[in-house]
């Protein structure tokens, strides 16, 4: 948690967790019927894209935000540009009246390239003022009225997004390379307010951005006929436009972000596991690449599913892209086509990695600026079981030496260490892979030791049971562990978390 910082003008902030600001409600002076809910504020909208015996998550999560972006893309410039309509229904969870709604403008970052202008901002029915801050990629939306605890609005949104043109920065998710589109946080997304305000921390190009509640996503996209699209969530409808567009209709379960990838180039495989559908999406030359991909997601889900719990959505799909490595979103994950070129063993476990995201990081939340370790960490060390599952205990061993706890050991042998529960900005690029990566999958390997892996998945499963489409700390992780096993961590906690 950061410390609470002094706002000395709106425009230059003392740091990036903003102080929350309040003013006095006026009282209303007629009371009047309220409309009718339209579908994309009724969760049950969203069971389309859930399993049928995990339907009712949809009505699990308490008041979270709603999002319904109608968004039209063109290609012919040189730049890819999007034209987009948002309503954000926001209700204010916390016990604070709210003078204004933050949210997150990724787009907006310096070393993209790319801009998101606003046409018009409004709520209820009026101009909305606009607060920029974290270096024009958050923007507060000033509120004609004060919004208190439990109170909702809906904030209107129209503007243009341009998109990178072959720009890896950023592990280039949000990027236009190789005919294949990439739109990571193209939209404008709400950011979380915590007890001490919002927080508007910026990762490093290096880091992972989001940090964001649990939503749900109503997205009508409109693209030329040829783009094959995939995205978080299902598509529910596809209508063909006189101009020659195709208007596709998708709808997320309840998902922290949601992302969309788009290319004429595509060819696809899909199975089954149980009522899941599982795609594989790749180039024509990596077709053999592809299908292997498809049993290594197949089998990276079956593995988690019965060593973690449920993967509840009804469809997951893994997809070439020019991205560094690979990237997770709910329900979606990329993996880097150096990797399909090669093709050899480290693209099973770089999908090994990106599927157990679904868990941690997707299902479970955490604050990946301000402690990038807690999903991180617990990824890479669940790809144990993954191989497990598949190979073997003796393979599993040989795997995670190779390609998780290798990078902390280097680092160690060099002379070097850091304290793992640092913020990204904290480590340099190479730091923050030894660091987040290995010493903090291993603090994990060392505290299954400690349990024995039976009283370590019952605490896992708890963990996951615990924290469901919420937002956890480190602090809840021990809570949970400590009460599954009766034994306390503190030290180990210490000895691998908080000590070099």
């Amino acid at each position: 948690m950061l410390a609470l910082c002094l706002v000395v003008s709106l425009a230059a902030p003392a740091c990036d967790r903003l102080p929350v600001l309040s003013r006095t409600t006026p009282t209303p002076t007629a009371t009047e019927m309220p409309a009718p809910t339209p579908a994309w504020q009724q969760p049950d909208t969203y069971r389309l894209a859930m399993l049928p015996a995990w339907a009712d998550d949809v009505i699990a999560v308490s008041d979270p935000p709603f999002y319904y972006i109608r968004a039209r893309l063109f290609l012919g410039a040189s730049q890819p540009r999007l034209q987009v309509q948002q309503t954000t229904r926001y209700t204010n969870r916390s016990t604070q009246t709210l003078d204004r709604v933050y949210f997150r403008l990724f787009a907006n970052k310096p070393s993209f390239g790319s801009e998101l202008a606003f046409g018009s901002v409004t709520v209820a029915g009026q101009e909305a003022a606009l607060d920029y801050q974290s270096e024009r990629t958050a923007v507060g939306i000033i509120l004609p009225t004060a919004l208190r605890a439990g109170e909702a609005v809906d904030v209107e949104m129209l503007y243009n997004v341009t998109v990178p043109v072959e720009n890896a920065r950023g592990y280039g998710t949000y990027n236009y390379q190789d005919g294949i589109l990439l739109l990571s946080n193209f939209y404008a997304m709400v950011a979380v307010h915590e007890a001490d305000g919002w927080n508007l921390a910026l990762a490093p190009d290096y880091g992972d951005p989001v940090y964001a509640e649990t939503s749900f996503y109503s997205v009508e996209f409109t693209a030329p006929t040829d783009l094959k699209l995939v995205a978080s969530g299902s598509g529910i409808s596809r209508v063909e436009n006189s101009d020659g567009t195709v208007t596709w209709k998708f709808v997320s379960g309840p998902m922290r972000d949601w992302m969309l990838v788009a290319s004429e180039r595509f060819e696809s495989v899909s199975l089954a596991l149980g009522h899941v559908r599982v795609n594989s999406y790749f180039l024509p030359q990596h077709r053999d690449a592809g299908v292997a991909m498809l049993a290594f997601a197949r089998d990276s889900l079956r593995a988690y599913q019965e060593s973690f719990g449920p993967y509840p959505f009804a469809e997951f799909d893994v997809v070439e892209a020019p991205v560094s490595g690979g990237m997770e979103y709910p329900g979606l994950i990329l993996i880097d086509t150096r990797q399909y070129e090669a093709a050899g063993e480290y693209l099973e476990f770089i999908t090994a990695h990106e599927v157990a995201h679904q868990w941690w990081y997707s299902l479970v939340g955490n604050d990946q600026v301000t402690v990038p370790w807690l999903d991180e960490g617990l990824t890479n060390f669940s790809t144990l079981y993954y191989y497990e599952y598949v190979y073997g205990s003796d393979r599993a061993r040989l795997a995670f030496d190779n390609y998780v706890a290798s990078r902390y050991v280097r680092l160690r042998e060099s002379g070097q260490d850091a304290v793992v529960n640092q913020p990204v900005e904290a480590f340099s690029p190479e730091m923050y892979s030894a660091i987040v990566y290995g010493k903090a999958a291993l603090f994990f390997q060392d505290v299954r030791a400690e349990l024995g892996d039976t009283v370590f998945l019952d605490a896992m499963r708890a963990y996951l049971v615990d924290r469901k489409y919420q937002l956890s700390t480190p602090e809840d992780w021990l809570r949970v562990f400590e009460q599954v096993s009766g034994q306390e961590l503190d030290e180990l906690y210490t000895q691998w978390i908080l000590e070099e």
